[in-house]
C-alpha cells in the first residue's frame, strides 16, 4: 500500500485534522479564478483533464471522506477563510489535478514513457475500477472506461517519472555525511568544574560515570549524527576514538565533555544514509518540477470546477481508484 500512502500525501488528509481546522496550503499553479478557465499570461497553456475524468478521482475522496466522517463532513468549515469542506476538497483535487496534469508533461520532455506492459497493467486497472461502478454512478459521473484508462494511465507516468527523473542527479551520500555516533556527556556551566572533571576522566582506568557522580554531575547518553550539534561540538566528538574522552567544549554558553562510546553504529549511519538519501532526491525532484511547472498554465472547460458537486448522494460502491491503482501496479 506504499502507493497509496504517496497518493494520500497528495490530496488526502486525516479527518481528525481537518476538524481541528487545517489550514490550506494548495500551491495553486495556474493563478486562476474559480472555474479554471483563465489563461495566464506568459506561460504556456494546457489543456486540463474533462469533468468525466476529474470524477473518477474526486469520487474515490468523497467514498473516503464519507467512510470516515460521515455525510456531516461537507458541514465542517476548514482553514483560515472557513471553507466549507467541498469548497476546500475542490481545491485539493485541482492542485492534484493540474500537478498529473504537468507531470504527465515533463515525462514527454524528459522521454519517459510506459512500457506496454506497464500501459497493460493499468488498463486491467481501469477495466477493475470501472467494473465496480454501478451504472447509476456512471450516469452521474458521465465516465466512460477509456476516461478512466486515461487517468490510470496518466497516475501510472507520474509515478514512474517520480521514479526516474532524478536517475542523472548526483545524490550520493558519503559514509562520513551519515555516519552516526554513540557518546556520554556531563554539561555544566562552570568551565573550571569541567576543567577537573576532564582531568580525571581522562586518567587511566578512569570510570566516567563515577567521575561524574564524584563531581556531582549527570551523564547523558547520545547518539549523535553529523549537524546535530555546533560545530565546534561536532568536530570534537567526531574526532574521538571509541572509549577516548573530549576536551572541554565551549558551545552555546554551556560546557561539555564527551567519552565516546561507539565511534560507527553501522545500522544508524545506513539509515540515517538512506534518508538524507530520499530528502536529497525529493529536493533535487522538487526543483526540476519546480522549473517545468512555471512555464504551464493549465486550465479547463468553463465553470467545471464550480459545477462540481461533491455533496450529492451516489449510490455504494467499492471503486476506489488508489486502492486499485496499488493492486495493478508494476513493482
Amino acid at each position: 500500500m506504499q502507493k497509496q500512502k504517496r497518493k494520500t500525501n497528495h490530496i488526502h488528509r486525516a479527518a481528525c485534522a481537518l476538524l481541528a481546522g487545517l489550514a490550506l496550503s494548495l500551491g495553486l499553479l495556474t493563478g486562476c479564478g474559480s472555474d479554471g478557465s483563465t489563461i495566464v499570461v506568459g506561460k504556456k497553456n494546457e489543456k486540463g483533464y474533462s469533468r468525466a475524468e476529474v470524477m473518477v478521482i474526486a469520487m474515490t475522496e468523497k467514498k473516503r471522506y464519507e467512510e470516515v466522517c460521515t455525510d456531516q463532513i461537507w458541514g465542517v468549515s476548514v482553514g483560515e477563510k472557513g471553507d466549507d469542506f467541498e469548497t476546500y476538497l475542490k481545491k485539493q483535487i485541482r492542485s492534484f489535478m493540474d500537478e498529473l496534469k504537468i507531470m504527465n508533461l515533463l515525462a514527454a520532455d524528459r522521454g519517459i514513457s510506459l512500457t506496454s506492459e506497464e500501459r497493460a497493467a493499468m488498463d486491467r486497472a481501469a477495466a477493475e475500477y470501472f467494473g465496480r461502478l454501478p451504472q447509476s454512478a456512471i450516469d452521474s459521473m458521465g465516465v466512460t472506461e477509456a476516461d478512466v484508462q486515461h487517468i490510470y494511465e496518466d497516475y501510472g507516468l507520474a509515478e514512474k517519472l517520480a521514479g526516474q527523473l532524478t536517475d542523472n542527479v548526483a545524490l550520493e551520500v558519503s559514509d562520513s555525511e551519515a555516519k552516526v555516533i554513540h557518546v556520554s556527556q556531563i554539561k555544566t556551566s562552570d568551565e573550571s568544574e569541567a576543567d577537573a572533571f576532564q582531568r580525571a576522566a581522562s586518567q587511566e582506568d578512569a570510570d566516567f560515570q563515577s567521575c561524574a557522580e564524584e563531581a556531582g554531575l549527570t551523564v547523558s547518553d547520545r547518539v549523535l549524527g553529523r549537524g546535530d550539534e555546533s560545530d565546534a561540538y561536532e568536530k570534537e566528538a567526531f574526532s574521538l576514538a571509541e572509549g577516548a574522552v573530549s576536551q572541554v567544549i565551549h558551545a552555546d554558553d554551556a560546557y561539555y565533555v564527551l567519552k565516546c562510546t561507539d565511534d560507527y553504529d553501522e545500522d544508524e549511519t545506513a539509515a540515517r544514509k538512506e534518508r538524507i538519501y530520499e530528502e536529497r532526491k525529493k529536493r533535487a525532484f522538487q526543483e526540476i518540477y519546480d522549473r517545468f511547472s512555471n512555464t504551464i498554465s493549465v486550465s479547463y472547460s468553463s465553470g467545471l470546477w464550480d459545477s462540481l458537486d461533491l455533496t450529492s448522494e451516489f449510490e455504494k460502491n467499492d471503486a476506489d481508484f488508489f486502492e486499485i491503482y496499488a493492486e495493478y501496479a508494476i513493482k
